[in-house]
């Protein structure tokens, strides 16, 4: 199958190329006292472990820490910096641009909490794909992460739908 191109001639990645193992270059995000409470804020928790290191020790903790649902934002999904290390890019960054659509999220938490001052260095990579009955076909990513002493902080998998089935819509009216 001939690869796609963009008005750059640069290759847009494709459903034939997806291989399980294949792997982002490493990203490290430093996760800080303000990351921790504008995220908290963002999603409306008041909870004062996320703001006040007093009341994380009140509960167990050493301090102040990340939300667990918070993984999204210090170590995020990074398929297109996987395509585009590899010399692609993905649908969404042509200049037609095609949807592919989140479908879920499987997170496994760590017992290792997250705190202000740690930096989280992670990884994506194409864990599976599959085709549905009705023909639609699904990527699943997962992304690792550690924190600085090297403890796995984070793992989840991150679905999308890459391509519906032939005759299929992305958005229906």
């Amino acid at each position: 199958m001939a690869e796609a191109k963009t008005k750059d001639d640069m290759p847009v990645w494709t459903w034939e190329m997806f291989q399980p193992g294949i792997e982002s270059p490493p990203l490290t995000m430093p996760v800080t006292r303000e990351s921790i409470a504008n995220y908290a804020q963002s999603v409306l928790n008041k909870n004062p472990i996320y703001f006040d290191d007093e009341a994380a020790r009140a509960e167990g903790y050493d301090g102040v820490f990340a939300a667990p649902t918070m993984v999204f934002s210090y170590a995020p999904m990074q398929r297109w910096e996987m395509f585009n290390s590899l010399g692609y890019l993905s649908p969404e960054q042509t200049s037609d641009p095609i949807s592919t659509p989140f479908v879920g999220a499987e997170i496994t938490f760590q017992d290792i909490p997250v705190y202000a001052g740690d930096e989280v260095t992670s990884v994506t990579s194409i864990h599976r794909t599959w085709e549905s009955r009705s023909g639609n076909k699904f990527v699943s990513f997962r992304v690792v992460g550690h924190n600085q002493r090297g403890e796995k902080v984070c793992d989840y998998l991150y679905n999308i739908i890459w391509e519906y089935a032939r005759g299929r819509k992305v958005r229906q009216s």
